[in-house]
């Protein structure tokens, strides 16, 4: 849980979706004049063998909105059917070029500022895997993820960085695919498990001090998943910063700007923790007994747990801003002060705009910049 400490006016710059293109991450904090980045994930962490474990269908999306795959490929990727030969059978892997991260890890080049990153969802867990064993290591380069927070301290502001990486998806929440240790992914995917989220209750609370800015930094959308939005809850989040959407502009918003009433919020809540016990109902099971043996799993299964626990099971409940709700509407209880206090960041993709925290005498600013849409054609 490393600390940065830095005094004056600081900028960080909030990307994403740079896709294997590191490079542009020295561009784009020049451009910003940014002290830090923090990255949102689907970084490009891929090395030389990735290709070979990728399903054909990963392949073909990554492939898509690749920055470093040629025009001429990705047509020919798009056009070729999809009956015969795999893409990696049609192409050579020099016209497959998935990330520059070889690059930045045999240091031909280096990252100019500190990056904190999750991972995204099309990613290796392989190379994941190496990078927490320290096999792999890129000077400036920090994962945060379950285990691993960061502090900032800059601009009279501890700045506190809490990660989840990977997609959020339902009946993969008990699934760690191919991985070998507690990152879950396979054949160039990478998602969230509930042990994960676990996990970064128990980081989130061992480092725990009222004095910071907590800034949750996910792929995936808390807006958009019950599920990360209760977590950001639990964790006490001043700020989420997250991506996923692939949009052309950077959107800036609390929940009450969003939903037109209390009630609205909570059903977004409780449908997420319905779709959560269907599943859990399921596999129930068969994690229980497979968790038994590990009192630190149980632990962090617990802690999952306890956070789908709390969340509202119906959307109506009693008057939410007059504190505790009892009675019958016991089971629409939400967390107001999130409602109201927690600012959400989601992020265009790094090729078309980003945010940047200007932080100074304890005042976090924002500047957003999008290339927009162009309406030339009307």
């Amino acid at each position: 849980n490393g600390r940065v400490t830095q005094v004056g006016n600081q900028r960080v710059l909030c990307v994403a979706d740079v896709r294997g293109n590191l490079q542009s991450l020295n561009d784009l904090a020049k451009q910003a004049r940014a002290n830090y980045v923090i990255h949102t994930g689907d970084f490009g962490f891929y090395d030389e063998t990735s290709l070979e474990r990728i399903a054909d269908k990963t392949l073909k999306h990554v492939a898509q909105y690749s920055p470093l795959i040629s025009d001429q490929t990705k047509r020919a990727i798009a056009q070729s059917p999809p009956q015969g030969p795999s893409i990696r059978q049609r192409f050579p892997a020099d016209q497959l070029p998935l990330s520059e991260l070889p690059s930045f890890l045999n240091k031909k080049y280096t990252l100019d500022v500190p990056v904190y990153t999750v991972w995204g969802a099309c990613e290796d867990v392989r190379v994941l895997e190496k990078f927490r064993s320290g096999e792999y290591k890129v000077n400036n380069l920090h994962i945060i993820d379950e285990a691993n927070s960061r502090l900032l301290d800059v601009g009279g502001v501890k700045l506190r960085l809490l990660g989840l990486g990977g997609a959020v998806v339902m009946h993969k929440l008990f699934d760690n695919g191919e991985g070998r240790t507690t990152i879950a992914g396979g054949q160039g995917t990478m998602w969230t498990t509930l042990l994960q989220m676990g996990e970064l209750v128990d980081t989130a609370n061992r480092v725990y001090d009222p004095t910071e800015t907590r800034v949750f930094v996910t792929h995936a959308s808390p807006a958009r998943e019950g599920l990360l939005n209760q977590l950001s809850v639990t964790l006490k989040a001043d700020f989420s910063i997250s991506a996923g959407l692939h949009f052309r502009y950077s959107s800036s918003y609390n929940e009450f700007s969003v939903n037109p009433t209390l009630d609205h919020y909570r059903g977004k809540l409780a449908a997420s923790k319905a779709s959560f016990h269907d599943v859990w109902e399921t596999v129930k099971g068969e994690v229980e007994p497979a968790v038994a043996q590990n009192e630190a799993q149980q632990t962090l299964l617990q802690n999952a747990l306890e956070i789908v626990q709390k969340m509202p099971s119906v959307a109506n409940g009693g008057n939410p801003f007059g504190g505790p709700v009892g009675g019958p509407n016991v089971g629409g209880q939400v967390d107001e002060s999130a409602f109201k206090n927690m600012w959400n960041f989601n992020l265009a993709d790094a090729a078309f705009g980003w945010l940047v925290l200007d932080i100074e005498g304890g005042r976090i600013g924002t500047e957003m910049r999008a290339q927009g849409f162009n309406f030339a054609h009307r």
